[in-house]
């Protein structure tokens, strides 16, 4: 009988949004961000409350992506204090959960999905020239990473985020703390050698000039020679006259999650080895081939002077999202097959009270049933954030201080950019955001 009301709860708590994403993935594709927007509101029932924080990630970051950026934060901060409260779970869900699977449990995020949160919200504050908020975000993510070292013991692989550590140097420096933007560039760059390691994601290579600068402007002069020895270009006398144009672009759709069934054999009290079928989640990726984005900057008053720059990878949250998954998988099989042996054995003794019965059919068929039930239960939780783009790329364009025009195409040429103009400022930088999530 416990089996069966597992199974009920398991069916009553399951909400399937894979439709809704399929309508909103379509409108992202076609820049209909608001009308994407209405569809999430729509089918706010088919969240459910269990996935309470993915309904707010995903209204959120559809705003950011719709420049909308204070009605972003404002669902981001919920999403964020949803998951605060779900840090400690529920003693009778948890138990539920060994019964079922953690598709009972409120949904609260993977660990670079709650980091995440605060590269869009700094993102935010900087589109609005709110450089102290926009710096408070990226503190929170080493403080996230910190305690994430922490619980899993230090063996986990994300423990620095290198974008965060980049925005951090862009903004000191448009704030002119320059000698707080050479250390965040330094940090950047360090994080950027474990994610060559890890992900497979190298330091722009713009970051070695905005070392050099930083530490020239600072009179650090060592430091200065040492990046330029690595590829930094000298810092010029024209250089201190300029302001920046930066560009963030989101190519592709975030990876998702698909179900895997490997075995797992486990002994029974008595020594017995009982080999289960269990049910595990896999991120896979949906960005199709390699692409990058030409920008072009032209200036207003000399429509002849142009500036040139090359988006580079700085941020493959499809790899990050892997290893993320990875660092907690062993925890997820030991889950997982505590779980399987729970089923085995109160099925068996559902199937014991059936073989009390002398009716051959009523034993078969109850028994069949209970096997049904306990398969039905065992499913992977593939919630995942699914509005995410699969990369986040960057360029920097150091430019005179005035208005320029900005265009923007992607290298397939499947991508370009509306005319955007932006003013520029000496010594200042100016956030673009651009988004291709298709």
């Amino acid at each position: 009988m416990c089996v069966v009301v597992a199974l009920s709860l398991f069916l009553a708590s399951c909400s399937n949004v894979s439709e809704v994403y399929r309508s909103i993935e379509a409108d992202v594709a076609h820049g209909e961000y608001l009308h994407a927007i209405n569809t999430v509101h729509l089918n706010e029932q088919v969240y459910g409350e269990k996935a309470r924080v993915l309904y707010n990630l995903d209204i959120g970051l559809l705003y950011h992506y719709a420049a909308v950026p204070d009605s972003s934060t404002k669902y981001f901060l919920q999403a964020e204090g949803e998951i605060q409260d779900l840090y400690t779970k529920s003693i009778s869900l948890a138990a539920i959960s060994l019964l079922t699977n953690d598709n009972v449990l409120p949904y609260e995020g993977e660990d670079f999905e709650k980091v995440m949160i605060n590269v869009f919200l700094a993102l935010n504050y900087a589109r609005l020239g709110e450089n102290d908020e926009a710096l408070v975000e990226a503190r929170k993510v080493d403080e996230k990473l910190r305690d994430y070292a922490v619980r899993y013991a230090g063996k986990n692989s994300y423990q620095e985020d290198a974008l965060a550590r980049y925005l951090s140097g862009v903004l000191y420096e448009s704030g002119d703390e320059i000698n707080d933007a050479f250390i965040a560039y330094r940090k950047a760059y360090e994080a950027y050698q474990k994610y060559d390691t890890l992900y497979g994601t190298p330091a722009p290579r713009f970051l070695l000039d905005d070392l050099v600068r930083t530490a020239s402007l600072m009179e650090f002069t060592e430091e200065a020679q040492q990046y330029v020895a690595l590829g930094g270009k000298p810092l010029d006398a024209e250089e201190r006259n300029l302001g920046t144009i930066f560009i963030v672009a989101y190519a592709g759709r975030g990876p998702i999650k698909e179900q895997i069934r490997p075995s797992v054999t486990i002994p029974d009290s008595s020594g017995t080895l009982h080999t289960f079928q269990i049910a595990l989640p896999k991120f896979v990726p949906r960005m199709q081939g390699v692409r990058s984005y030409d920008v072009e900057a032209f200036n207003v008053a000399d429509s002849m002077t142009a500036v040139n720059a090359k988006t580079e990878l700085a941020q493959d949250i499809t790899a990050i999202a892997g290893r993320c998954l990875d660092d907690r998988m062993a925890l997820v099989y030991l889950k997982s097959g505590g779980r399987a042996l729970l089923k085995f054995l109160a099925a068996e003794k559902v199937k014991s009270g059936l073989k009390k019965k002398d009716d051959a059919v009523t034993n078969f068929l109850g028994s069949l049933a209970v096997d049904l039930a306990v398969g039905a239960t065992e499913q992977a939780d593939l919630r995942s954030w699914g509005t995410l783009p699969a990369q986040i790329q960057l360029a920097k364009l150091r430019v005179h201080p005035g208005t320029y025009a900005l265009r923007v195409h992607s290298s397939d040429n499947l991508f370009a950019s509306t005319a955007t103009q932006v003013t520029v400022r000496r010594g200042k930088t100016e956030f673009i955001i651009l988004d291709d999530v298709r």
